[in-house]
C-alpha cells in the first residue's frame, strides 16, 4: 500500500491555520450554547469535573465536539498505551502549546568572559502561541484493555467534616451557624452540598460576576463541579444568565465565568482531598477507607 505523500511547509501551515479557525468557529458556538441551553452547560461542568488534566477552555471545546467524553489523549498517548484511534474516528480538536527552543550560543567562546550559562534557560522550550492540536478520546480508540487512572474519593461523612473544618478554619466563622443549616441532624451529603456552595460563595467575588443572578448561578454551579469530583449527588448546574451580553472583550463574558466556576469548583475538591487526612475535625474518623473507583 502506497504512503499517503508527506505535507509540504506550505501545506502544513495552510492546514494548521484552517484547524485554528474551525476550533474558533467551535468555541464561538459553544460560547453561545452555554448561555442558552441549561444541557450543554450541565454537560460542560460535567467535562470539567471528569477531565481535570485539561484547562478549563478545552473542557468547553472538548464538550462542545464529543459530549460524555471521559480520557483524552494525543494519538502518540494512547500508542503508549496500547491504543489507538478507531478507524473513521473523527479527531477532537483542542488549544495545544507550540513551543520554540529560544536561540542559544552553541560555543562557549561566543559569551562573554567570566559568564556561566544556566542550561534550563538555554534548553527550555518556551510557548509562543497556541495551536489547535487532535486528541481522542477513550471510547474513539481499539486496542488493549485501558484501565483509566483510579479516582479516590471519601466517604461522604469525611467529605462533610473536612468542609466543615476548612470553614472555620479558613472563614474564621462557624458553618452551621452561617449556613443555617444543622450538621447532626442533616444527611451528610445534604450537609456536604450546603458546605460546598458556602465555599464557593466566598471563593467567588460578587464584582467578578455582576449581572444579576450571574453570582449565584456561578456558585452554584462551582459547588455542582466540585460534588461531581468527590463523589457526591450534586445540587443544581444553574446557567449563568449572560444570553445577549455583548462586551467590548475579545470573548463574551461566559469565557471568564466557565473558567471562574471550573477552577473553583476543582480547588474546593482538591482541598478536600488534600487536607481531610490533616484536618482536626476528622482525626478521629477513619480516612484510611478510602474508596476507588475505575
Amino acid at each position: 500500500m502506497a504512503r499517503k505523500p508527506k505535507m509540504s511547509q506550505e501545506d502544513r501551515r495552510a492546514y494548521a491555520v484552517q484547524m485554528r479557525a474551525e476550533l474558533e468557529s467551535i468555541m464561538d458556538r459553544a460560547y453561545g450554547a452555554m448561555v442558552v441551553s441549561q444541557e450543554f452547560w450541565a454537560e460542560v461542568l460535567r467535562t470539567g469535573a471528569t477531565l481535570t488534566d485539561r484547562s478549563p477552555i478545552n473542557v468547553v471545546a472538548v464538550a462542545a465536539q464529543l459530549p460524555g467524553a471521559t480520557r483524552i489523549l494525543s494519538s502518540g498517548d494512547w500508542r503508549k498505551v496500547g491504543r489507538y484511534p478507531a478507524k473513521g474516528s473523527t479527531s477532537i480538536r483542542i488549544w495545544t502549546p507550540i513551543k520554540r527552543r529560544p536561540v542559544e550560543t552553541s560555543d562557549a567562546a561566543e559569551a562573554p568572559s567570566g559568564t556561566e550559562q544556566a542550561p534550563a534557560e538555554t534548553s527550555a522550550r518556551k510557548v509562543s502561541g497556541y495551536k489547535a492540536g487532535p486528541v481522542f478520546d477513550l471510547s474513539q480508540t481499539d486496542g488493549d484493555d485501558y484501565q483509566a487512572p483510579a479516582a479516590v474519593t471519601l466517604p461522604v461523612d469525611v467529605v462533610r467534616d473536612t468542609l466543615a473544618a476548612q470553614y472555620r478554619e479558613m472563614y474564621g466563622e462557624d458553618p452551621e451557624a452561617a449556613e443555617g443549616f444543622d450538621g447532626g441532624r442533616q444527611v451528610p451529603d445534604h450537609a456536604a452540598r450546603i458546605l460546598l456552595y458556602g465555599h464557593a460563595w466566598r471563593r467567588i467575588a460578587e464584582v467578578d460576576a455582576p449581572m444579576p443572578g450571574q453570582h449565584a448561578a456561578e456558585v452554584a454551579s462551582a459547588a455542582h463541579v466540585a460534588a461531581l469530583m468527590l463523589g457526591i449527588t450534586p445540587g443544581e448546574a444553574v446557567m449563568p444568565p449572560l444570553a445577549g451580553i455583548v462586551t467590548g472583550d475579545k470573548k463574551p463574558p461566559v469565557h471568564g465565568a466557565v473558567i471562574r466556576v471550573i477552577e473553583t469548583g476543582r480547588a474546593i475538591a482538591d482541598a478536600v482531598m488534600s487536607g481531610a487526612a490533616m484536618c482536626p475535625a476528622v482525626a478521629d474518623s477513619d480516612t484510611r477507607n478510602l474508596v476507588t473507583s475505575g
